[in-house]
């Protein structure tokens, strides 16, 4: 659960980097940040993944669940996140 909050908690600081403007008003380095952030988050689901296998390898199996499950949700974010990048920064 612990790895729950650490996750929620990236992904609420990573939000404060995404600006409220319209599709006409993203500028470069808005895109080049919102990029980063999506780089972070797949980063992040990559660690998870590999914890997961760790715990896993370790007989931890309800760790490594929740590792994976973790690592799948960033993953959907990272994918969603980078549709909204093509739509307002390609």
């Amino acid at each position: 659960m612990k790895n729950f909050f650490k996750i929620l908690a990236f992904y609420l600081l990573s939000m404060l980097f995404v600006s409220d403007a319209t599709a006409d008003e993203w500028a470069k380095q808005d895109c080049l940040e919102y990029e980063q952030m999506i780089g972070g988050l797949v980063w992040l689901s990559g660690e998870t993944l590999e914890m997961s296998d760790k715990a896993r390898k370790a007989e931890k199996e309800e760790e490594a669940k929740e590792l994976f499950d973790a690592s799948f949700a960033l993953s959907q974010m990272a994918s969603n996140h980078t549709n909204v990048y093509a739509q307002f920064c390609d």
